[in-house]
């Protein structure tokens, strides 16, 4: 009696001690891809959770002229993107605090503005962005495309000023 009583005073402590903590995923460079992937199709998993991941800003501007500064890395298609060719996968960033500019953006180079983010997603709902597809390098504003981006409010940011070691491209 004296164990199970031991037990399920161990069980109420470890209870007690976890209420109130949000889960917390911390996204590396080898999950970034997976759990991006996973967050598109089921967002309620991640619902009142902290996400925490290094990105680099990149401004989206949709076909109505209407600009989103997003947080991304840039992966294969098929993610948001029907034209083909490779596209970025992140969040819409929702901050109190200004961001860094995008560097080279349309650039394929590591050499962007890094920052580690920290935030939890601003709803269950992901934003459709309507964009005009590429051609190449150029834009093709004959063609559409659609692109879902949730929204994170983000806590916190920190500037990465060395990034060699992230990956620009993701794909697992």
């Amino acid at each position: 009696m004296r164990k199970l009583l031991i037990s399920l005073l161990f069980v109420l402590i470890c209870f007690l001690a976890s209420c109130g903590e949000k889960d917390k995923y911390v996204l590396t460079e080898d999950t970034y891809f997976l759990v991006m992937t996973n967050i598109l199709y089921y967002p309620e998993q991640y619902e009142n959770a902290t996400l925490e991941f290094d990105c680099f800003t990149y401004q989206l501007t949709d076909t109505e002229g209407v600009s989103y500064m997003c947080g991304v890395r840039k992966c294969s298609s098929g993610y948001g993107c029907q034209c083909g060719r490779d596209t970025v996968i992140g969040f819409i960033l929702n901050s109190s605090e200004k961001l860094p500019e995008p560097i080279k953006q349309s650039e394929d180079s590591v050499e962007k503005a890094w920052i580690h983010v920290s935030g939890n997603l601003d709803s269950m709902e992901a934003k459709e962005i309507i964009i005009y597809a590429y051609s190449g390098d150029e834009i093709d504003y004959n063609t559409v495309e659609t692109i879902r981006f949730y929204t994170l409010n983000v806590d916190q940011f920190n500037v990465i000023e060395d990034y060699q070691n992230l990956a620009y491209y993701v794909t697992k």
